[in-house]
């Protein structure tokens, strides 16, 4: 086994004990330099910068405006790095590989950041490519990749780094177990989102996930936050109740499914329905019927009372 092999084995070690396949985030970081390719493996090229490391305190230094979304996500580290065809700076491919910490933050900045042209590619749980940007995620990696320009030499050297990092990440391509939650009735594929902050805008929700469901062409989105205790998920429903009373309608009170919800009517976000359950908010709002929305809801907060603490 070579020196590189035995580092690598050594990586993907510490990503399992890190807790790589689980949503859960944890304080630890990892070596990410294991899992760039070999540079003999691409004949012609060369590293023109790199490997460089980032921590949330530098990453500002790097990504500037970008960095307060990717700490939000549970950041750990990222290493970046470019390659140059035959040393030529113009010709050159950027390689970043992101620690975020979870599979939850991984797969939620991949999936807030994926353009809806994207051509989906077979790398780690999901990936794509949008002309010469490219992204993918694999338990608590996320990674992204750009060429300098459209040319057959250069895109194929970013598709063969998207496919060699993802392939070397340890685990299973699976979504965040959370998701599970949700129900398969009328989901659109692939809609689901995890918000790592403010919830439809709202401080009081602190992140959560939304999901797109299609009934005979009208739609409505699935949302449910974490707020971690039942008194924190009453509190929360308390101010989304003042917030409706101020912006909105309070149509009347639910109470067959849930505790202390209610429907209501908004000018953004259309008609629905938010309730309580456990240390939960979850709610819909869209198009919908309203007996549709209810059943929708019902099969949420069963999947929520069956699963462990989201995050």
């Amino acid at each position: 086994m070579t020196g590189r092999h035995v580092a690598c084995v050594g990586v993907l070690l510490l990503l399992s004990a890190c807790g790589a396949s689980s949503d859960e985030p944890n304080s630890g970081a990892v070596d990410l330099t294991p899992l760039l390719p070999v540079l003999s493996s691409l004949e012609g090229w060369n590293i023109g910068a790199g490997p460089d490391d980032y921590l949330p305190e530098n990453l500002y230094e790097y990504i500037d405006g970008a960095a307060p979304r990717y700490l939000a996500y549970g950041f750990r580290k990222l290493v970046h790095v470019r390659y140059e065809l035959e040393g030529d700076p113009l010709s050159s491919v950027r390689l970043d590989i992101f620690d975020m910490g979870s599979r939850l933050g991984a797969f939620g900045l991949y999936r807030s950041l994926k353009p809806a042209e994207a051509v989906p590619q077979d790398w780690g749980a999901e990936g794509h490519r949008s002309g010469t940007v490219a992204a993918a995620w694999k338990d608590r990696i996320y990674v992204q990749g750009e060429a300098d320009d459209d040319r057959t030499a250069v895109v194929s050297v970013l598709d063969r780094l998207m496919s060699w990092v993802c392939g070397e990440v340890a685990g299973d391509n699976s979504l965040p177990t959370i998701l599970a939650s949700l129900p398969s009735e009328g989901l659109v594929p692939q809609s689901e989102r995890y918000v790592a902050v403010d919830l439809l805008g709202h401080a009081f929700l602190p992140g959560g996930v939304l999901a797109t469901y299609d009934m005979a062409g009208d739609e409505a989105r699935l949302f449910f936050s974490d707020l971690g205790s039942e008194a924190l998920a009453a509190e929360a429903m308390a101010q989304f109740r003042t917030h409706q009373s101020q912006w909105g309608v309070v149509v009347r009170d639910v109470r067959t499914i849930g505790a202390g919800g209610f429907q209501f009517s908004d000018p953004g976000l259309g008609s629905g329905i938010v309730v309580g359950t456990s240390h939960f908010v979850a709610g819909i709002y869209g198009d919908l019927p309203y007996d549709a929305q209810e059943r929708l809801l019902d099969q949420l907060i069963v999947g929520l009372s069956s699963s462990e603490r989201a995050y």
